[in-house]
């Protein structure tokens, strides 16, 4: 993977002990779009994508700042099946073990929900691995719309403002930059045009670079 890919991960460069440490830098835009808030300057199964959370009543000004906590890692128990299903990012090409890490991860979920619930930090994170876990598998709609997901659930959790929910809705546009079906680009265009406005705003650059990419996959097939 690009090193550019590598900052987009859940959590930014991610390592098989990051939920040990609780260390991660901040992910970055993706490298051939800049996603920029309005007004500054610089076997997977697909969630729905947006709660109602992510409403016009979520938008709001600049990012906070956040750093990661010592809580920002899974519950003891988990620990070394989470880092097994975080290991796979260090082998993209390895097709079987991303298949394998996969179906631990969609497991973990749902021990995950069952135990802490959907709007549980726990769980929006380990969905964000989900949701690259299936960007390495080269399916890159199921991504977006596990980033739609998890954006969603961050706004909830945290608010529209925050570092992670902005981290998220930048990789749900990440993801979608490389879908390549028509259809799929204009379904999860829709609702992602939608999330970003809520999240950086209707004059971010993001929004028009979307709007404009569904239109132009529209016009292709009239």
């Amino acid at each position: 993977m690009h090193d550019e890919h590598q900052q987009l991960r859940p959590w930014g460069r991610v390592t098989p002990d990051f939920w040990e440490s609780g260390q991660g830098s901040t992910p970055g835009p993706a490298a051939d779009h800049p996603v920029r808030r309005a007004g500054t300057t610089a076997p997977q199964q697909a969630p729905q994508a947006i709660p109602a959370a992510a409403g016009a009543a979520a938008r709001t000004a600049a990012a906070v700042p956040s750093s990661p906590s010592p809580d920002d890692g899974p519950p003891a128990a988990y620990q070394d099946r989470v880092s097994a299903v975080v290991a796979a990012f260090s082998r993209p090409d390895d097709r079987e073990g991303l298949a394998a890490a996969a179906v631990e991860a969609e497991a973990l979920d749902q021990e995950f929900t069952a135990r802490y619930g959907q709007q549980h930090d726990h769980t929006v994170r380990l969905r964000e691995v989900r949701g690259w876990l299936a960007l390495l598998a080269g399916q890159s709609a199921v991504a977006a719309r596990w980033y739609l997901h998890t954006t969603g659930l961050q706004i909830a959790l945290r608010g529209a403002a925050h570092a992670e929910t902005e981290g998220s809705v930048r990789r749900a546009v990440h993801a979608w930059q490389q879908v390549k079906d028509p259809a799929e680009v204009v379904q999860i265009g829709g609702d992602l045009a939608k999330v970003v406005t809520a999240v950086l705003g209707e004059g971010s650059e993001a929004v028009g670079y979307i709007e404009a990419r569904v239109v132009r996959y529209q016009q292709r097939h009239l």
